[in-house]
């Protein structure tokens, strides 16, 4: 299954759910998301500041999944940015980059 980093920001609402229920409650929350999409979250990890405070690496069954649970956590209100970006393996990237391929830039 593809894997995909999240990056979320809690909004002044979640954040308050956060301070009331504390972090291990929510890990387990966004496990229980997770397998209900039909995922498995492979790590979650908390950040001190800067503009996510939270940062899961996951694996789902494709992009519409990963991005169908992301507008789901948005329409809560509780996290003002989610951002997905789909991991790549090494291999994935090589094969990637071994496709042949045309572009001209503009004005060249």
């Amino acid at each position: 299954m593809p894997r995909y980093l999240a990056l979320l920001q809690y909004s002044a609402e979640g954040m308050k759910g956060l301070l009331k229920e504390k972090a291990a409650a929510r890990e387990t929350a966004g496990r229980k998301a997770t397998e209900s999409a039909g995922g498995k979250l492979e790590a979650w990890y908390w950040t001190a500041s800067g503009e996510y405070n939270l940062a899961v690496i996951g694996e789902y069954p494709d992009a519409a999944t990963a991005g169908a649970l992301g507008a789901l956590l948005l329409s809560t209100g509780v996290f003002s940015k989610f951002n997905v970006i789909e991991l790549l393996t090494t291999s994935e990237i090589d094969r990637a980059l071994g496709k042949s391929m045309q572009y001209r830039p503009p004005g060249a």
